[in-house]
């Protein structure tokens, strides 16, 4: 199946310690949660917010690292909030 067929929210789980993206058609915006570079004491997670409206490829916003702990407490909020989870947009 070709990007373009795929639906846009993917319904199967998270892979744990994978990179996830979430999507709020409202906002116009996708974010991506991808582990980062880990360090002896702490496991750092990169976020990084697009604008994205399709067909047209993402454009970068926004990009920090949280701390394991507090992304997955975002991913949660965000979830609960009426993001979804979906599959990488086309860039």
């Amino acid at each position: 199946m070709s990007n373009k067929e795929r639906p846009l929210v993917d319904r199967h789980p998270p892979k744990p310690g994978g990179e996830g993206w979430l999507v709020n058609a409202q906002k116009q915006l996708v974010v991506q949660f991808k582990p980062d570079n880990p360090l002896p004491h702490a496991e750092w997670v990169s976020v990084r917010t697009y604008s994205w409206v399709p067909p047209h490829p993402p454009v970068p916003q926004t990009r920090r690292r949280m701390l394991r702990h507090n992304a997955i407490d975002a991913w949660k909020h965000m979830q609960k909030t009426g993001w979804q989870r979906c599959s990488p947009p086309v860039r």
